[in-house]
């Protein structure tokens, strides 16, 4: 692209600068300077920050970095007052060479959020350099036998300014015989010496010439050399080439020692005047030299050093053929090789700037990273491809030449990606192509957009109802797919009650690990199960959070004695007569436990002494256990102990008394006395003994005459249509209560029995048989695992 340059001297730094170009995205603009060369350090070349419109300190805030397409460092920018300004002297002449334009190309790239700006600044040639002959001394040898308007080729000067600073015309001494031709006059030639008139060595054996080249600057500048004839005898023919000009084309990559063209040279004089040498000529630089060689014989030119078209894209030799004659003569030719470009360049990448982290809520059009890829070779072979896989959410944008974008084509998901190594692959259009791979590598920046997750959403455990305080009882745990303070989790009771109070005064948590720890004991009988929410909250901004439903299950421990419930028998006594079998008395017992806990036997205690009665153990039902003798004791005392199988048990004793009368006794002093505790072990004194008595004298007669009365009873409800009655209960505790109970007043019967989840207990209705007068009942228990099982009972 062609700007239009403004010249900037050291003086004028303050002028405006040209914004040439305004992309609407990530390219801000691309600004022109000129500046002369040979500046000193510090010379100020454009106010950048002003041109840029931004001021100084988005320059320093930003991180501006300089990109350079140089070796050295010419430049650099003061963040403090934004101006470019030269950082070292820059030579144009050593810079760019005989190049009409001389470019430095700046990339300034600035971040949050990435852009770049791409700067040309234009060094302009001053008059500093004349111009130079390779030798101060030219020394020619011409036979008098030339003819008029024979030419001599001469070293060209050099001057390494150009434009109108360089060289521009030369000046040949004035002479009779000589004048000059240069390529300014005639643009097919070079620079030659031509004989004007015959020569004469005997009137003039040599002569002395002046050669002057000047450049064109202001002021002009000029080089001068002498030159030295020498008039020889006459050797008749010069070697004369075949083609004045030699024209061949070979590729930078040709072999060392490959031959590049064959010269022929011709001398139509004979013996040694006829014999040709062919070698460089006078005027052929050292890099000619040892680039190239000439065989001496053969005029063959052969590649000496290797080629590179990025570096010299064609070479003129100068080759002179001379014969051997005392005073030889010489032909002259030029050979003129063209450097053809293969593509042995790969294309270079060079990161310029990188975001070294992305949030992950960044949107499309995010600029990523900044990559200049450049190629040394020329045409199809210099030409670039970028490109990246096709299944990353970025792509490529180039609004500069070589300069390319890593931009994002859609949002990113740090939980599922955290971080990337995109490849760049450069690929030119040579044959064969070649690539070169780079890459970039960032992190995704996490943004809290997950809530924490607890591994369930509903939990379940259990405890013991005088669980210790402090005890660790469970651990919840919740995940957080984010990272950092993102991921950290803080868990907290959410308010609920128990029993009337906060869970809190019961359960507490650990903010940190989720470990949950008892602070007060529960009671089964009182609370069987808890439940509570517990919330987990991370540490991000906004903070997320996330509930578990927690439940409790209280287990039982056996923490309660079994209780026997009123009414006790306070008395009991059976007939002689009764038969071995014959139900004395019932005795009934809870336990405010449950389960096995809650499950109760009875057993006569082995210190009771006899053998006359037994107790069921389950039923708690007294009755006859054998025949009663003549002479049986008319009181036994029987202790009995009610156990429940708890680990370890708990149990309860009690003590009753059964009197044994005959059928026509009706004395107080059969009676049955009921004592509870264990515990009572002394007796009421003498005095006391002799008022109880009296007392239970006068109870004797009613006691006998209820008994009656309830014999009485039970025929005469034989003859009625018997009506029972059922009910049964469900106790907290879960524990089943079957009663039945005949209306003929017949002490009645009770069943208990614990119900779980896999147990189904069934009783079934009772029938009555007048005949015997007794009840039957079946108990079916149904468990899931073992298959039904039943018992049946008689009640008599």
């Amino acid at each position: 692209m062609d700007l239009p340059w403004k010249l900037l001297i050291p003086w004028w730094w303050g002028a405006e600068t040209l914004v040439l170009l305004c992309f609407r995205y990530m390219v801000k603009g691309q600004i022109g300077y000129s500046v002369m060369e040979e500046l000193e350090k510090g010379t100020a070349v454009g106010n950048l920050a002003h041109d840029l419109q931004m001021d100084p300190r988005s320059l320093f805030n930003r991180k501006f970095q300089i990109n350079f397409d140089t070796k050295t460092q010419y430049f650099d920018i003061n963040t403090k007052t934004g101006i470019l300004f030269i950082r070292n002297k820059i030579d144009r002449d050593e810079l760019c060479g005989s190049s009409m334009t001389c470019e430095i190309k700046l990339g300034i790239v600035l971040d949050i959020p990435l852009e770049v700006f791409q700067i040309e600044i234009q060094v302009l040639d001053m008059n500093d350099n004349s111009p130079v002959f390779p030798k101060d001394k030219t020394i020619l040898k011409i036979v008098e036998s030339s003819v008029p308007d024979a030419e001599f080729p001469l070293e060209a000067a050099y001057d390494p300014d150009v434009g109108s600073n360089s060289l521009c015309s030369y000046e040949l001494s004035p002479s009779a015989f000589f004048s000059i031709e240069s390529p300014f006059e005639y643009k097919s030639k070079s620079l030659v010496l031509v004989l004007n008139q015959a020569l004469d060595r005997e009137e003039q054996s040599f002569h002395l010439l002046t050669l002057t080249a000047a450049d064109c600057g202001t002021p002009k500048r000029s080089g001068t050399t002498q030159i030295t004839i020498f008039v020889q005898d006459a050797n008749d023919n010069a070697p004369t080439f075949s083609h004045p000009i030699y024209r061949v084309s070979i590729p930078e990559n040709y072999a060392v020692g490959s031959l590049i063209v064959v010269l022929k040279a011709t001398d139509l004089d004979e013996g040694e005047n006829g014999m040709i040498e062919y070698s460089f000529s006078s005027i052929a630089p050292l890099n000619i030299r040892q680039l190239f060689k000439i065989e001496n014989n053969s005029g063959k030119v052969r590649l000496k050093g290797l080629l590179d078209y990025e570096d010299k894209k064609h070479y003129e030799i100068h080759v002179q053929a001379k014969d051997t004659a005392q005073l030889p003569m010489t032909g002259h030719c030029k050979v003129i090789i063209v450097v053809t470009d293969v593509n042995d360049n790969a294309p270079e990448i060079r990161i310029s700037s990188l975001t070294g982290t992305v949030k992950e809520d960044s949107n499309p059009g995010f600029v990523i990273a900044l990559f200049t890829v450049t190629d040394k070779d020329s045409g199809s072979n210099g030409k670039v491809r970028c490109q990246i896989p096709g299944n990353l959410p970025f792509y490529l944008d180039s609004k500069f030449s070589n300069y390319y974008s890593l931009v994002l084509k859609h949002n990113l998901d740090r939980e599922l990606v955290a971080e990337y190594n995109v490849p760049i692959s450069a690929t030119d259009d040579g044959k064969p192509a070649l690539s070169a791979t780079a890459y970039i590598h960032f992190s995704v920046d996490d943004i809290n957009d997950n809530p924490p997750l607890f591994t369930e959403e509903l939990y379940f455990f259990s405890i013991a109802e005088n669980i210790l305080p402090g005890s660790l009882i469970f651990q919840v745990s919740a995940s957080d797919e984010d990272s950092g303070k993102n991921a950290q989790i803080h868990y907290a009771l959410l308010q609920s009650y128990v029993e009337g109070k906060s869970v809190s005064h019961f359960i507490s948590i650990n903010p940190d690990s989720g470990n949950l720890f008892s602070l007060n004991s529960f009671d089964y009988e009182k609370t069987q199960m808890v439940q509570f929410q517990v919330e987990a909250k991370d540490h991000g901004l906004p903070s997320l959070s996330n509930t578990a439903n927690i439940t409790v299950f209280i287990q039982d421990q056996n923490d309660n004695s079994p209780e026997v419930l009123p009414p006790l028998p306070i008395s009991e006594m059976v007939w002689r007569s009764m038969k071995v079998g014959h139900l004395v008395t019932k005795l009934r017992a809870i336990d405010a436990d449950s389960g096995y806990n809650a499950w109760l036997t009875y057993e006569v205690d082995p210190t009771s002494n006899t053998t006359l009665f037994s107790i069921d153990s389950y039923s708690g039902e007294i009755r006859i256990a054998r025949s009663i003798k003549e002479t049986e004791e008319t009181m036994h005392k029987l202790l009995i102990l009610v156990k429940d199988h708890g680990q370890p048990p708990k149990s309860t004793l009690t003590t009753i008394v059964i009197n044994i009368v005959d059928t026509s006794e009706k004395k107080a002093n059969d009676y049955i006395m009921v004592v509870k505790s264990e515990h009572q072990t002394t007796g009421p004194s003498e005095h006391l003994i002799i008022a109880i008595a009296v007392i239970l004298s006068t109870l004797v007669f009613i006691v006998i005459f209820y008994k009656g009365f309830q014999i009485y009873m039970v025929f005469k409800d034989m003859d009625r249509q018997h009506r029972t009655e059922d009910f049964e209960y469900v106790r907290n505790d879960w524990t089943l209560f079957h009663h039945q109970k005949c209306s003929s007043g017949i002490t009645p019967l009770y069943f208990t029995s614990h119900r779980d989840n896999n147990t189904t207990l069934t009783l079934h209705r009772a029938s009555f048989n007048s005949s015997d007068r007794r009840i039957a009942e079946q108990l079916v228990l149904d468990n899931k695992d073992q298959g039904e099982t039943s018992r049946d009972f008689e009640v008599g």
